[in-house]
C-alpha cells in the first residue's frame, strides 16, 4: 500500500531510530526506499545492514530498496525515489526524525476510506538534552480539521502548511500533475515547491487532528538556523516558474502569500536579531529579486489578495522602499 521514501545523509546517529520506526508500522505492506547521497559517516553501512535483514524477512511485509544517489541534493534523492515506488502513496520519512508506529496505517485507512489526494497528520517537535532526555512540542495544523477539502487553493494554506513529511499522497496524484522537488543541492526548502504544486492540484485532502510525526530540532546544521534561506527561497520561486511560466496551472496569490510571509518573517529575524546589515552577503544578492516579484506581482493583480494581512502588505512596501 505505501512507498516510503528515505533520503539520507551523514545521519548515523539518528538513522537506526528512524528506519526502526518505519520497519515497525502495523501497516503490514511497505516498502521502504533509501536513496542516499554517498555519506561518509558510517550511514550507508547501517543502512545496508537493515536492508540486508529486512530483505530476508526479518519484518514480515516490509522491504527495503536502498540506492546510492549521485547527487547530494534532498530534491533529486526523493525524484529519484519517486520513479522507483510502485505502492499505491507515497510518504516522506525524513532521515533523523522518527514516527509512531500506527501512523501510515492510520493515514492509508482514512485515505481509502474518503479517495482523498493527500492526508495530512499534525506533529511534534523535539529537543534533547545534555542527559539524553527529550522535550515535545506539539503543532497544530492550520487547516481546517476533520473535513474533506475539495479545494486546498487557500491562502491560509499554503502559507502556513509547511511539512511535506506529515502526511501521505496518492501516488497516481502526483503522477498525473507531474509533481516533484526541486533537484537544487543540499537539503533546505525543497519542500516549498512540492507543497505548492500538491496545494494547487489537489482535489480532496484530509486534516486529522492527531499527531504521528516527531521532528527533531536541535541538529546545528539544520536549514531552519541559516540565513542562506533567502536564497532557498529564490531558488524555489525560480523552479515554480519553470513549472509555470504562464501564470496558467499553480495558484500563484497563494504561493506570493507564503513568499511574503516568509520573506517578511526572515527579514526581521536577519536585521533585528541576527544583526546582519542589509547590505550583507545573506540579503543583498537576493532580497532585491525577491521585492521585484512582489512588483511583479502587483502589477499583474495577481497579489495581495483580499485577505492578505495589511500589515504584510505594508511590510513588503518598506522592503520595496529600502531597496528602491
Amino acid at each position: 500500500m505505501l512507498s516510503l521514501i528515505l533520503p539520507s545523509y551523514n545521519v548515523a546517529p539518528y538513522i537506526s531510530e528512524c528506519i526502526e520506526s518505519a520497519l515497525n508500522q502495523t501497516l503490514s505492506d511497505i516498502e521502504l526506499i533509501c536513496v542516499d547521497a554517498a555519506s561518509e559517516d558510517g550511514t550507508l553501512d547501517i543502512l545496508r545492514d537493515y536492508e540486508k535483514r529486512a530483505n530476508c524477512n526479518e519484518w514480515p511485509g516490509k522491504r527495503i530498496k536502498l540506492v546510492v544517489s549521485e547527487k547530494k541534493s534532498y530534491g533529486y534523492q526523493v525524484n529519484q525515489a519517486l520513479s522507483m515506488a510502485t505502492k499505491k502513496y507515497i510518504a516522506i520519512l525524513e532521515t533523523d526524525d522518527f514516527v509512531e508506529t500506527d501512523m501510515y496505517e492510520k493515514l492509508v485507512d482514512i485515505s481509502e476510506k474518503m479517495q482523498l489526494d493527500y492526508v495530512r497528520g499534525e506533529y511534534d517537535f523535539f529537543t534533547t538534552d545534555e542527559k539524553g532526555e527529550r522535550a515535545f512540542r506539539h503543532v497544530h495544523h492550520y487547516a481546517p480539521k476533520n473535513e474533506l477539502l475539495l479545494d486546498t487553493r487557500s491562502e491560509r494554506i499554503m502559507t502556513y502548511d509547511q511539512n511535506l513529511w506529515k502526511g501521505i499522497y496518492r501516488r497516481e496524484f502526483l503522477l498525473d500533475n507531474n509533481i516533484r522537488l526541486n533537484e537544487s543541492g543540499g537539503a533546505a526548502y525543497q519542500d516549498i515547491g512540492f507543497n505548492m504544486q500538491v496545494f494547487s492540484y489537489a482535489k480532496r485532502a484530509y486534516y486529522v487532528e492527531e499527531s504521528f510525526y516527531r521532528y527533531r530540532r536541535d541538529r546545528d546544521n539544520s536549514s531552519i538556523h541559516s540565513l542562506d534561506c533567502f536564497r532557498f527561497y529564490v531558488q524555489e520561486l525560480s523552479f515554480l516558474h519553470s513549472i509555470d511560466k504562464n501564470y496558467e496551472k499553480l495558484y500563484w496569490p497563494g504561493i506570493y502569500e507564503r513568499f511574503a510571509c516568509a520573506l517578511c518573517g526572515e527579514y526581521h529575524k536577519a536585521i533585528n536579531q541576527i544583526k546582519v546589515a542589509p547590505d550583507s552577503e545573506y540579503l543583498a544578492p537576493y532580497v532585491p529579486v525577491l521585492i521585484n516579484e512582489f512588483e511583479s506581482a502587483m502589477e499583474k493583480n495577481i497579489w495581495p489578495a483580499p485577505t492578505t494581512p495589511k500589515g504584510q502588505v505594508k511590510a513588503i512596501f518598506k522592503l520595496c522602499e529600502n531597496y528602491s
